[in-house]
């Protein structure tokens, strides 16, 4: 490694820490703001926020990463375009091909930083997360197994969901056992599928069994549609229901396999699969992005300069993205495409600005 390479990589790398430091201790702060008080209602010390928001920070990592290598693309060649680096650089033959070196280099070693941190530390860490979120401090005894199976265990109920969309509040698969005080069961309900409106449960296809206590005998009632009484908050289940961010790409792939099989719709986790596969090589065409703006000698005016245009092509890479991946979510784009197009796009874009630097 020469010279130049060292130290263009050191003063990116001195920058990213910066940056990263700063996101993440904004990120905690308001985050624990916002939490702390869910912990004191509950009763549960402070102590155990801390560690709530500990397990959370590989996840906070992932999201602010990619970010923060931007900005410190742009700070640091837009420092050394200040100082007139740069224009030595040039007057000694040196080309923008010898700066953009170190900054892939960069780019493809996040890019598996990123990958490995998703795959191997998010899950488990989400995972406690969630589970103190909810059994300590929402006092939901839930319990969600890696098949995305959710078992629920209210004061005289046990529920069990097969599997739960939160975005349309909708179970597929639902079985409620009522027991009495001690502990027979007196009524259990099979059904299709079931929508929470209006503050309730309506279940579709129902199967209800209502059991006599004494003599054993069961009566048979089927409904269309049906009003569920359960404790059951739609919130709590999208904090229970095994997600894409709690799952590596094996697991994922194992479990669109198993939802596919039996017949039910995989379509968003399809998307969320090839968005984990994509998600990390944002690096890559960040650090392409990042060297072309800053070598278009446009960021001269220093650090608020580079830190507006790096969050103005962050925030317009997240829409289009978002864009991109709600298509994929509706099917209206193949899940291949709608994860990637954002990606390919802003490359493009990069290697336009670059061809272009002087």
């Amino acid at each position: 490694m020469t010279i130049l390479y060292r130290y263009v990589t050191r003063e990116i790398l001195a920058c990213f820490a910066i940056v990263l430091v700063a996101v993440l201790s904004i990120y905690i702060a308001i985050d624990f703001i916002e939490k702390v008080d869910n912990f004191i209602e509950a009763g549960v010390p402070v102590s155990r926020c801390i560690v709530y928001l500990l397990f959370k920070l590989p996840f906070i990592f992932n999201q602010i990463a990619p970010v923060g290598f931007l900005l410190s693309i742009l700070v640091a060649l837009g420092l050394m375009s200040k100082n007139n680096e740069v224009l030595a650089l040039k007057s000694c033959g040196i080309g923008k091909d010898r700066l953009l070196k170190p900054t892939m280099v960069l780019g493809v070693l996040f890019c598996g930083v990123l990958f490995v941190v998703a795959e191997m530390v998010v899950p488990v860490f989400m995972v406690n997360a969630n589970q103190i979120w909810l059994q300590e401090v929402r006092k939901k005894n839930i319990y969600a197994s890696r098949t995305n199976d959710i078992w629920m265990r209210a004061a005289r109920q046990i529920i069990h969901i097969k599997q739960y969309t939160p975005e349309e509040k909708r179970v597929s698969g639902i079985t409620i056992h009522t027991f009495d005080n001690n502990f027979n069961l007196i009524n259990r309900v099979d059904a299709e599928s079931g929508e929470f409106k209006n503050g309730r449960w309506r279940l579709n296809g129902a199967v209800e069994q209502v059991f006599e206590k004494n003599t054993g005998a069961h009566q048979l009632k089927l409904h269309n549609t049906m009003t569920a009484d359960i404790d059951l908050n739609p919130d709590d289940l999208a904090q229970a229901a095994k997600r894409s961010d709690e799952m590596g790409l094996a697991e994922l792939g194992r479990y669109i396999e198993k939802v596919e099989r039996e017949g039910y719709g995989a379509v968003r986790y399809r998307v969320d699969y090839h968005s984990k596969i994509a998600a990390p090589f944002v690096c890559i065409f960040l650090s392409v992005l990042g060297t072309g703006i800053a070598l278009r000698g446009k960021l001269r005016e220093g650090m608020p300069v580079s830190i507006t245009y790096g969050l103005g092509i962050t925030f317009l890479y997240w829409i289009f993205n978002s864009f991109c991946i709600s298509l994929g979510y509706a099917e209206m784009m193949p899940p291949v495409v709608a994860s990637w197009v954002a990606n390919l796009v802003f490359f493009s874009v990069a290697g336009f600005l670059l061809l272009n630097a002087n």
